[in-house]
Parts: C-alpha cells; sequence; structure tokens
C-alpha cells in the first residue's frame, strides 16, 4: 500500500470507529512511521529491507497496551473530557504525562494499522521480524487501482457512517 493510502485508511478507520478527528489524524500519522523509518535507517536501499523488521507488530502493540494500562487507561476518554470546550491544555505533569500518553497511543494505532493494511498486499513478519508470512491471500496490488477504490471507499464509508450516527443521535 502507499503512503498516502496509509495515512487516509487509517484515518478512515480510526474516524469509523471513534468518530472523533484527532485520534484518527494522530494514527493517520503514525500509520507513515513504518514505511519512514526504513528510509531512515537504510537510505536508498530502503526496499531490500521493506517489510521486516518495521513491519512487525509485536513492539507496537506491545507499547500500546502498555501505555493504555499505565497512562490513565486507554487514554482517549480522559484526555477527551480535559479538551471539552477548550483550546488548550494546562501542563501540570499530569495532564502533560495523559496528552503524551494520548498521542503515542494513536500513533502507535497508525502503527498497527499500517502493518495490517499492507497484510492484504503482500507478506509482512508475524513470529520473527526477519521472516515475512503471508496472512491472507495477497489481495491486491500496491498502487493499482483497487488500493484507491477502497481507500476512498473507506473514508465515504467512515464519514456516512459518523453522520447516520450524528443524525441518530439528534433525531433520538
Amino acid at each position: 500500500m502507499m503512503g498516502v493510502s496509509h495515512a487516509i485508511m487509517s484515518f478512515a478507520l480510526v474516524y469509523g470507529v471513534t468518530g472523533k478527528a484527532v485520534p484518527a489524524s494522530l494514527a493517520s500519522a503514525g500509520a507513515l512511521f513504518p514505511d519512514w523509518i526504513e528510509r531512515v535507517v537504510y537510505g536508498k536501499k530502503w526496499m531490500k529491507h521493506h517489510r521486516k523488521w518495521s513491519h512487525w507488530f509485536v513492539p507496537y502493540l506491545g507499547l500500546a497496551w502498555w501505555i493504555s494500562r499505565h497512562m490513565e487507561g486507554v487514554p482517549l476518554s480522559s484526555i477527551l473530557k480535559k479538551l471539552e470546550g477548550t483550546l488548550y491544555l494546562s501542563l501540570d505533569a499530569p495532564t502533560a504525562k495523559m496528552a503524551l500518553g494520548f498521542v503515542s497511543f494513536w500513533l502507535l494505532v497508525g502503527c498497527l494499522l499500517h502493518v495490517l493494511e499492507d497484510a492484504f498486499f503482500g507478506p509482512v513478519p508475524v513470529f520473527i521480524p526477519w521472516r515475512k508470512h503471508r496472512l491472507v491471500f495477497q489481495l491486491f496490488k500496491t498502487g493499482g487501482m483497487a488500493e484507491s477504490v477502497i481507500v476512498r471507499l473507506a473514508l465515504v464509508g467512515a464519514v456516512a457512517l459518523r453522520y447516520v450516527d450524528s443524525t441518530r443521535l439528534i433525531a433520538g
């Protein structure tokens, strides 16, 4: 999957589930990390090392789990309560810790979504980071027309889902 597709698809998935643009935007940014870090570490030879250690889900999942358990539970509800009705947060230590946990958690969700999305486009590491395995049959070609259509449908679907959900709350 292409980088822009990862960003859009991750935004759509998180927005569709949470209905919140901030976590969706953070996940969208996090979805770019696995490919970006390969380019930083390997430079022009990054494709030789593509979808290896940076696409192993274990570190991302472990860190996300740890953050959700040790930084105010799952940070979404806590930080959104603090943000409600204000444009800024006071930066006392507990609030800064909560904000850091919130940002880190959703960036890691984006990394996990990147790996999951790539599993539909080719092999990714499952058990060990230096061996790739197919989780599912390769359904799509990276950069192909199907990728563009699926990403756009996911975004439209997420926005439609949130719209229907919000109109149901107003009417109900």
